[in-house]
Order: C-alpha cells, then sequence, then structure tokens
C-alpha cells in the first residue's frame, strides 16, 4: 500500500507509526495560499507507474485547507487513471476514547505515532465518482484563482484575503473595547 499525506510533518509521523518511507509519498504544497497556477507541484510519474502496475493508494486527509486543497488537487493528478485503487482515511472531527475522554485534533501530524493504527478502520475505497467530482472542485478553484482557499461549513472554497480579518482584529482588540 502506498500512502499519500500532505505536509512534511504528516509524513514523518506515519514513518514513525511503522510505515516504510519508500510507500510514503509526503506532498507539501501550501495550497490554501497563492496562486494555485504558479505553484511548482510534484512529477508524479513514479507514484502513477506503482500505481498502474497494480499497488493500491491510501490518502490520508483531513479538513485542514492544505488538506483538502492537497486530496482534490492529487485527485485530478491521478483522473485519468481509471483502473486503480484509491482508498481515503479522513481524519475524523473527534475521536471518543475507551475512558471517555474526547479528543479532537485539527491535522494529521497531532497524531502520535501509536494512536496511527486507531483509524485504519476508518478506511474507505474512493468510488470513481468520487474522486471525478474532487477534481472538477480543484479544476474550479484553479479557474476561480483566489488568495486563499479555505473549509467553511466542512467545503473547500476560494477566498479573499480578507476573510481572517475579523478572527484577527477580535484577537489583537484590547479587552476593554471587546463588545460583549
Amino acid at each position: 500500500m502506498i500512502e499519500l499525506v500532505f505536509g512534511r510533518g504528516t509524513g514523518s509521523m506515519l514513518k514513525s507509526a511503522g510505515v516504510s518511507k519508500k510507500n510514503i509519498y509526503s506532498f507539501d504544497l501550501s495550497l490554501s495560499v497563492g496562486n494555485l497556477m504558479e505553484k511548482n507541484y510534484p512529477d508524479l510519474t513514479e507514484l502513477r507507474i506503482r500505481a498502474e502496475n497494480g499497488e493500491s493508494l491510501r490518502v490520508w486527509y483531513s479538513q485542514d485547507p492544505d488538506d483538502m486543497a492537497g486530496f482534490f488537487w492529487l485527485m485530478s493528478e491521478l483522473e485519468d487513471l481509471e483502473d486503480i485503487q484509491i482508498h481515503g482515511i479522513e481524519l475524523p472531527s473527534y475521536y471518543e476514547c475507551t475512558n471517555g475522554d474526547v479528543i479532537i485534533w485539527d491535522r494529521w501530524e497531532e497524531i502520535a505515532p501509536e494512536e496511527w493504527p486507531l483509524f485504519f478502520s476508518k478506511e474507505n475505497l474512493l468510488p470513481r465518482n468520487f474522486r471525478r467530482g474532487c477534481a472538477l472542485e480543484w479544476q474550479e478553484l484553479v479557474w476561480e484563482d483566489a488568495p486563499l482557499r479555505a473549509v467553511v461549513n466542512g467545503k473547500l472554497v476560494s477566498a479573499s484575503e480578507e476573510l481572517y480579518d475579523c478572527f484577527l482584529r477580535k484577537d489583537v482588540e484590547p479587552a476593554q473595547h471587546r463588545k460583549r
């Protein structure tokens, strides 16, 4: 199984969890910011050859904008490979421990190496039409050419540079001026 992740830290954590380095492809593309047409995208020739030769792919992604954009980009890049198997594991919004504690993670990088096996039960085969839909979403994001991408209500969207301004103002505004 070839493991596909977005971010060097995530790849390192997966390697620490016992996955062979030769089976991890880590894409650190920072696709949530900047012009998508000007990015330097990696050469996927080796990955494509391995997939065409029958190796299955497993993509680890989350609701983080870089992960979601990377996931859509990857589905677009592999769209023409109709007969390959691509599995996905999306980071759940929360995890309930056996003792009742609830853990919330935002990114795969936050998962300790010994916790990675907890998520294999979340793996799903990604249907061809789902992958095709993700590829179309990627093409739309590229066409929109916005300066930011964000996940809003669970959907990856193009956004203006001002998207986070209200949150930043709230954090830097003096406490006495905050509305209650």
